[in-house]
């Protein structure tokens, strides 16, 4: 079905050819947004690790092909092809798989709460900050998990300064943290470390364009070789990248006896594994928030891709969580272990602000 309709577009944009045998503006505009488009889908089907558990149900299936059918036709009647990815990328509810421009954000169903400032807050630019709240607690501040600002050896100096301190409480705010790389939150791993913990790993999909992709990374990865050789050798749709794996560390900090995490709904991906692991080994560690994280971790480890059209950049995640299908957090995200009942802080950048100061007060009373 699939090819006939590419025949029958090619046909339509063969007859649509000018006498002269150039193509119009309009002509050219839907050939390429055709491209764009193709390759969009081509992706999805072939390479997108949550494709199959995404489109598992035949209401689910048959609703992804309406909308396929749909947006190929937007597209000869003039609509752009970026725009029609958009749409199709949104529909996945994956915040992992996306384009590169931001007016495509109109077709997600967001759940960011609790971190606009139409709400009440005049400035909401997390930074990084590590320092004393009171004569007790200390205030980790980590926004980001991209390894430039802060980075690794911010990271690090953080925790000396907190242990400098001699505080019996620690606080890790990390609202506002996206995701980047796991890498950059293993020292506050380590830090709060208490007992075992079973960590689920990842599976990749096994496709010629994901195991190409990993080829080009064997040179900084070594271990991915072996990762590659097994894709080859394998018919499986997935096969592990990363195997279940126990933490364990050999030494358990004193200090700090108490501590606590800050999420709001801006926490994702990279983010949300952070909670997770620490959650699972630090019986220490308690997660504040008012809402849930943003729910965008299931299907990761995201491959760039450009289209051949208008050459828009999209991202496609090639693994899927070996947590799944039972425990996914995507469209649901990570809930607090205490919801915090004040406002809004008002700004929230550098300071030390009103949800800081009522976790610390908080984490004493528990």
């Amino acid at each position: 079905m699939k090819k006939q309709i590419y025949f029958l577009i090619s046909i339509l944009l063969t007859i649509a050819v000018t006498v002269n045998g150039q193509e119009s503006k309009k002509e050219r505009t839907i050939s390429l947004g055709l491209k764009d488009y193709e390759g969009a889908v081509y992706e999805v089907e072939n390479n997108y690790a949550g494709f199959s558990s995404k489109t598992s149900s035949p209401v689910k299936l048959e609703e992804y092909i309406k909308l396929k059918e749909k947006l190929y036709k937007d597209i000869l009647n003039g609509r752009e092809g970026a725009d029609a990815v958009g749409e199709l990328y949104a529909w996945f509810g994956d915040y992992h798989l996306r384009t590169a421009l931001a007016e495509h954000d109109k077709y997600r169903k967001t759940r960011k709460e609790y971190v606009s400032t139409i709400k009440g807050m005049r400035e909401y630019n997390p930074l990084p900050i590590a320092q004393k709240v009171d004569s007790e607690t200390f205030l980790i501040r980590f926004p980001s998990c991209e390894g430039y600002y802060p980075s690794f050896e911010w990271v690090n100096k953080s925790i000396e300064a907190y242990k400098e301190s001699q505080c019996k409480y620690l606080i890790i705010d990390i609202r506002g943290n996206g995701g980047g790389q796991d890498t950059y939150y293993k020292p506050y791993q380590k830090l709060l470390y208490d007992r075992e913990f079973l960590l689920k790993g990842v599976e990749i999909r096994n496709s010629k364009d994901n195991i190409i992709y990993l080829k080009t990374q064997v040179e900084r990865l070594p271990w991915l070789q072996e990762v590659v050789d097994k894709a080859e050798n394998s018919n499986d749709d997935f096969i592990p990248l990363v195997e279940d794996y126990i933490i364990k560390y050999d030494t358990i900090n004193t200090f700090p006896i108490k501590a606590a995490i800050i999420i709001d709904s801006n926490v994702a991906s990279s983010g949300e594994q952070m909670i997770l692991d620490i959650k699972g080994c630090s019986s220490r560690t308690i997660i504040y928030g008012k809402g849930n994280t943003l729910g965008c971790l299931d299907y990761s480890n995201i491959r760039r891709v450009d289209m051949k059209g208008c050459g828009i950049t999209t991202y496609v995640p090639m693994t899927r969580s070996s947590r799944l299908p039972n425990n996914g957090i995507d469209g649901i995200g990570i809930a607090p272990d205490i919801r915090i009942s004040i406002p809004l802080p008002k700004i929230l950048t550098d300071n030390i602000d009103e949800w800081v100061l009522w976790v610390a007060e908080h984490m004493k009373k528990e």
